[in-house]
């Protein structure tokens, strides 16, 4: 007999608002958080995240794109669909970049191997805070276009988490 462990739920503290900035930017005009109790913080904190309380927030006036779902699919995947999660994950990928830039050129970083592994694992762990936040959207997001989002960050993510001119 096996006991089948109850997921546990996490939460968003608001809905979105944000003022639309064309072509494709975003920015929140409140805070939005998201908080989750099985989310792995020591990844995340390895690289900077702040997440006291198993909870990510993004502030007032972070700029976003929503998701970066390209516009030929977006019958299939809008990026309104997974918004709330991919806000959050857009900050995460965002922290990762700034660590990347911080940290400077590997090949002359003396601790080259400790920086890829800790960029490595932090990637992962957003990942899975992005599939947790959409797992608990409300309105409830259907499985498939869940773990569609889900899996195209696992293999596309690692260029977005290169670092960037605007961080």
């Amino acid at each position: 007999h096996q006991i089948k462990r109850k997921r546990k739920m996490g939460k968003f503290n608001n809905k979105i608002s944000a003022e639309f900035h064309p072509p494709k930017k975003w920015i929140l005009e409140r805070a939005l958080s998201y908080q989750n109790e099985e989310m792995e913080e020591s990844p995340l904190q390895a690289v900077g995240i702040k997440c006291p309380a198993s909870k990510i927030t993004c502030t007032k006036g972070f700029v976003t794109d929503l998701a970066s779902v390209p516009r030929a699919i977006w019958w299939l995947i809008s990026p309104w669909d997974i918004a709330r999660a991919a806000i959050i994950h857009d900050l995460l990928y965002k922290r990762i970049r700034q660590y990347r830039a911080a940290e400077g050129v590997l090949d002359t970083h003396p601790n080259a191997d400790t920086v890829v592994s800790n960029y490595k694992s932090a990637k992962k762990a957003s990942d899975k805070v992005f599939l947790m936040a959409m797992k608990d959207a409300d309105p409830a997001i259907p499985k498939w276009k869940m773990y569609a989002a889900y899996y195209a960050v696992v293999l596309c993510g690692r260029w977005s988490i290169i670092p960037r001119e605007e961080d």
